[in-house]
């Protein structure tokens, strides 16, 4: 048994007992540890399951229940053609975007509705783009749950996730993260062929810029959304190449 192995084992104790009281120093000592592993060109299956198990009872006490993804994924998606139809509606009521300066209220408020139900598809199909990128990756989901901002995204499954090299793991977050621009573009472009209109651009851009922000200043923060991870990664990715090219 390795030293890392034994350790989180009694990590595992410590969390097993009270998931919903770790203390700060024990979360960052298990997080310290995962990361390691992350850095390893032939990561312990053990410590992987340890610290898969660890982690899965730390996310259910912070995040609540994950629901089963087919059914509930098709019910968002649903849910999110509501939005989509109600901003395909509201495309019947012409916008003069060449007269913008000149705008009643009545346009602000056609806009802000328009933008609305945009920014509603984008965060209802979100969870879209972590299946594709889990699918094309090899990485399995496990259903559908809430993220830190209460919003809903897909709950990795550890085990792959950690069995992942970390290039797979970069490019994850990274297309997770990209395909609300995606998204939003698509909607755009939807939009500005049937109504002349650009609204969906708008997000678009904004997120392009944000995402891009991140990705530009390294940020591994989670607070960062798919992009800190993103970052994250491809931090742990440099030790993991030199790794490898040290065993070469």
């Amino acid at each position: 048994m390795t030293e890392r192995l034994k350790e989180l084992e009694r990590v595992h104790e410590e969390v097993r007992q009270d998931p919903h009281n770790v203390s700060d120093d024990t979360r960052k000592y298990f997080w310290k540890l995962v990361r390691q592993i992350k850095r390893e060109t032939s990561p312990n299956e053990k410590e992987i399951a340890v610290a898969a198990e660890v982690r899965d009872l730390l996310f259910e006490a912070s995040r609540g229940k994950t629901y089963r993804l087919g059914v509930t994924l098709g019910i968002m998606i649903l849910i999110g053609m509501v939005p989509l139809l109600v901003y395909l509606w509201l495309l019947q009521t012409p916008l003069i975007w060449s007269n913008i300066l000149g705008w009643t209220m009545d346009d602000i408020w056609q806009f802000i509705f328009r933008f609305l139900c945009i920014m509603g598809v984008v965060a209802l199909f979100y969870p879209v783009g972590r299946l594709i990128a889990g699918k094309a990756l090899g990485i399995r989901l496990l259903g559908i749950c809430r993220d830190q901002y209460y919003e809903p995204t897909i709950k990795i499954d550890y085990v792959t996730f950690l069995k992942a090299p970390p290039p797979k793991r970069k490019w994850f977050f990274f297309f997770a993260g990209f395909w609300t621009v995606i998204t939003s573009i698509i909607l755009g472009m939807v939009g500005l062929v049937i109504g002349g209109d650009v609204t969906g651009f708008i997000p678009a851009v904004v997120l392009l810029l944000f995402e891009g922000y991140v990705v530009y200043s390294g940020n591994p923060s989670p607070s960062k959304g798919e992009m800190g991870h993103y970052n994250r990664e491809k931090k742990i990715e440099k030790v993991w190449r030199k790794k490898l090219a040290e065993a070469d």
